[in-house]
Parts: C-alpha cells; sequence; structure tokens
C-alpha cells in the first residue's frame, strides 16, 4: 500500500519531540526522517545551511520606581545589548506602533503588542525610544505557560546598525506590568548578538521518467518551537511528504518529484530560502511547489492557499468536490510558511492545511500534542493531495502558468522586510 496510514502515525508519533532551529533535536529529526527515506527505497541528503544563533546570557526587567518588581521575560536574539547596569526610562504602551502613539517615545522602553517589525524599530529608533518589550501567548494562559515563553530572535533590516535591546513576555505578564502603572522601568539584556549555528534540509529525489527536467517540491517544515512537541505543527506536514514519497515511489510519477523536509522554518522560512538559494540553477524547472503546514487536527478543516495562478486553486476546488472532500481556499498571496520563499522565488506555490475554530487546538506551546489529531483525517488530505498532484505531475503539458498572482506582488516588499530577504 503506497499510502498507509498505521505507519504514518507510527512515525508522525516518533517525530513528535521538540525540535529547536539549529538543536542536536532538529539533527535527530533529520536523520529520522533521512532514515524513513531509506527504508522506502530513496536515498536522502541532509543539506546544512548557517543560521543566527544569538546567546543571551543574562535577561532581566523590573520597576523601579516607585518600588522594584521583577517580571518574567526572555531577551530578544540580535535586538541589542545593554551595558551591565542596564537601560532605564519611562514605560510606554504603544500598541501596533501606529503613528499616532510613538509621538513621544524619546528616552523611553515601549512595549508593542503589535511586534516589532524592521520598520517600526527604526522609526523607534529614530525617535529615540532606547529599549522595547513585545508579547506572546494570552491573557488565559495556565501559569507554567506564562514562564514558558520562547526564545525570539528579532528581524532587522540590512541598513540598521542600531543598539535596540528588546525582551519578550506572557501577554498576561505585560497586562500586570502596565496596570502596576510604573514610573520607571529596567531592562537588562547581555548576549553575544552575532554568533551564527548551523540547521539543515532534508532533501529527497524521484527521477521522473519521460519528463524528468520538470520538477515539482512537496516541502513541509520539520522544525518547532521551545516547549512544544511540534505535533501538528509540524511533524504532520513532514509525515505527509513523507507519505506521498511512498505514494510516487510506487506510482513513478512523469515529471522529476523532490521531497525538502525544511528546517528553521520557526525562525523566518531559513530552510526553505536556503534551499532555494543553493538550487538556484534547478528554478526555472520547478513548476510548483506544494508545501504542508499543520494537517490531520480532528475538529476544523482542511484548507489550500495560494501563490499560484488562480486556475491551479480552482482546479484543487473542483476535484475536492468531486472526490467529496472538503476544502476551503484561504485565499491568495503570500502565506507565513515555507511556500512564501518558493514564491519569492518566482516559483508558484501553494500550500495546505488544516485550521481549527476558535478555541481549538492550539501551536507554539505545550498544548501541541498527538491528542487532537485523527489519523483518518490526516490520511483523507494525503489522499486527496496524492491525486491532485498527480494530475500536474502527469499531465502531458506543463499546466501550471509561470505568472504569479498579483496578491503576491503586492505583498512581495512587506514579507521580505518581515522575514529580513531584503533585496
Amino acid at each position: 500500500m503506497s499510502i498507509c496510514k498505521n505507519r504514518a502515525w507510527d512515525t508522525l508519533t516518533r517525530l513528535s519531540f521538540e525540535r529547536i532551529s539549529g538543536s542536536d533535536k532538529e539533527l535527530e529529526a533529520a536523520k529520522l526522517l533521512q532514515e524513513e527515506c531509506r527504508k522506502a527505497g530513496i536515498e536522502a541528503t541532509i543539506e546544512s545551511f548557517e543560521i543566527a544563533a544569538p546567546q543571551v546570557h543574562e535577561v532581566k526587567l523590573e520597576i523601579i520606581k516607585p518600588e522594584i518588581q521583577e517580571f518574567y521575560c526572555t531577551g530578544i536574539g540580535k535586538s541589542g545589548t545593554t551595558p551591565d547596569e542596564g537601560i532605564c526610562g519611562p514605560l510606554v504602551y504603544i500598541h501596533a506602533g501606529e503613528d499616532e502613539n510613538i509621538t513621544d517615545v524619546k528616552g523611553k522602553i515601549v512595549m508593542s503588542t503589535g511586534g516589532m517589525s524592521s520598520d517600526l524599530r527604526k522609526k523607534l529608533v529614530a525617535k529615540g525610544a532606547i529599549g522595547y518589550i513585545t508579547t506572546w501567548g494570552g491573557f488565559y494562559d495556565d501559569e507554567i505557560m506564562k514562564t514558558q515563553v520562547p526564545h525570539r530572535n528579532s528581524t532587522i533590516a540590512k541598513d540598521d546598525d542600531s543598539n535596540f535591546p528588546g525582551v519578550l513576555m506572557n501577554l498576561y505578564t505585560a497586562e500586570q506590568l502596565l496596570k502596576a502603572k510604573p514610573e520607571e522601568v529596567r531592562i537588562i539584556l547581555k548576549q553575544d548578538k552575532d554568533t551564527k549555528g548551523e540547521s539543515r534540509n532534508v532533501v529527497a529525489t524521484i527521477e521522473g521518467t519521460d519528463l524528468k527536467d520538470e520538477i515539482v517540491v512537496f516541502s513541509a517544515h520539520y522544525d518547532s518551537v521551545e516547549f512544544s512537541s511540534g505535533a501538528w505543527d509540524n511533524a504532520t506536514g513532514s509525515i505527509t511528504i513523507l507519505e506521498l514519497l511512498h505514494y510516487f515511489q510506487e506510482n513513478r510519477p512523469s515529471r522529476t518529484v523532490k521531497f525538502v523536509w525544511c528546517g528553521s522554518e520557526e525562525i523566518g522560512l531559513c530552510g526553505s530560502y536556503a534551499f532555494c538559494e543553493a538550487h538556484k540553477e534547478d528554478l526555472d524547472k520547478i513548476i510548483l511547489n506544494i508545501n504542508f503546514d499543520m494537517t490531520g487536527v480532528l475538529m476544523g478543516c482542511d484548507m489550500i492557499y495560494g501563490s499560484v495562478d488562480k486556475s491551479i486553486i480552482d482546479r484543487a476546488a473542483y476535484l475536492a468536490k468531486v472526490d467529496g472532500h472538503a476544502l476551503t481556499v484561504g485565499g491568495m498571496g503570500l502565506m507565513p510558511s515555507d511556500s512564501t520563499s518558493f514564491a519569492l522565488h518566482e516559483v508558484p506555490a501553494l500550500s495546505f492545511g488544516t485550521r481549527t475554530p476558535r478555541g481549538g487546538a492550539e501551536i507554539h506551546s505545550r498544548r501541541d500534542t498527538m491528542e487532537h489529531l485523527d489519523a483518518d483525517k490526516f490520511i483523507g488530505l494525503c489522499e486527496f493531495v496524492a491525486k491532485f498532484s498527480s494530475e500536474i505531475i502527469n499531465a502531458k503539458v506543463n499546466v501550471v502558468p509561470r505568472q504569479l498572482p498579483k496578491e503576491v506582488k503586492d505583498q512581495e516588499e512587506s514579507m521580505r522586510k518581515r522575514l529580513g530577504y531584503e533585496k
């Protein structure tokens, strides 16, 4: 059997452990995937690439006036460093950094609940802000999650060499800080912000028969965030493309099919971008990237997102109706997943995923476990994509227009800034 539910579920279970970017556990996961490819009769290679791996040595945030009170936080990598005594100033809440909220930030530490883009960072530095706080999580997290705030790295524009130290805290903790109405706060952040690390992609290839010079790439990231087994995000996507490897190994494709398990997606789509940069000579041959990010959750709907001509999305939606597979079209443009790296390299791309109702399964926390996944729901999407992709892979002529949709072009500049891949 080319797609096997029991095999998939067993491998998914074995892959569900914390796999932080650049860590020994990420390497362990890469070797697990490589071995599964070997069992299927396909040799896979592990391709290393460099990542930013700043080392935070000390972080502290406290109210110093009217009375000392410390608040739990983590240091934001690459953001900057403070003197030994830290930086001190009044605290101002700026929401998402709208212009109206940042008119008076000179000499102050700002709190943003809308993140810290490279553009906002430059604006705040220019206006004289001295440090910042951003947030993660929610008001209703339990006590453990309030002190399991992951480490994040700052996105900094190429022309920005400023020192702007930042920390990350749970949203509930940030609210408590604001409610305390501090007159002055202090941030201490000591780090080696230029340290580099190593991450890896796992790449396997099934050569096509009569149209082998054209390539379809299946991708999924296999890394996770801190404090998470990453079962849904994204062991599910990783095992989806592993099952598709089994399928096309037994049903030999007309076109060449590549399978790319991407490392370090969680820190900025690093693995997929590195793959595209390392394989520039093949980009013109890649007619389509099909990406998977978070599939198989029991309560939710399968969705498709497009950085590709809408005719391909419409065909998937049509085929889903014929097949009786519920599939929602989630939108066109650039998604925060590995398909975007391909689109930024002018390769048509799309992503599949399963999304949950509000209050349903969660990612990026210790709640991301096998508990809310379902083997039948998972394998149903695998089987549907095998049919959908087979049409494209075995078509007598290439049916995928090379032209990317207007939504991709409209979003390209802002997405590059968000990821730090400015031209």
